[in-house]
C-alpha cells in the first residue's frame, strides 16, 4: 500500500510540476496578451485621431474648392465684361474712322 501511495505521490508532483509550467506559460501568454490589447488600444487611438485629421482636411479642400469656384466665375465675370467693353470699343473705334473717312 506504502508503495501504490509513493507512486501516486510521484505521479502527483509530476502533475504538480507540469501544471506549474502550464501556469507560467499562462501567465506568459497573459503578459503577451495585455500588451496586444494596449498595442492595440493606442492604434484605435491613433486611427481615431487620423480620421478626425482626414475630415478636417476634407472640410479645407471643400472650403477652399468653394472659394476658388467663386474666384473663377468672378474671374469669368471679368473676362466677359472685359470682352463687351473692348467691341464696344472696336466699334467706337470704326464709328470714327468711318466718320473721319478713314476705312
Amino acid at each position: 500500500m506504502n508503495n501504490k501511495l509513493d507512486h501516486l505521490e510521484g505521479t502527483l508532483k509530476e502533475h504538480s510540476e507540469i501544471l506549474k509550467e502550464y501556469r507560467g506559460i499562462l501567465d506568459s501568454h497573459s503578459e503577451t496578451f495585455k500588451e496586444h490589447g494596449r498595442i492595440l488600444s493606442a492604434l484605435r487611438t491613433e486611427q481615431e485621431f487620423l480620421k478626425a485629421e482626414i475630415s478636417e482636411m476634407k472640410l479645407q479642400n471643400a472650403k477652399d474648392f468653394g472659394e476658388m469656384k467663386e474666384k473663377l466665375k468672378d474671374h469669368e465675370d471679368s473676362i466677359e465684361i472685359l470682352k463687351e467693353e473692348t467691341w464696344n470699343n472696336k466699334k467706337s473705334i470704326l464709328r470714327v474712322q468711318k466718320t473721319m473717312g478713314l476705312s
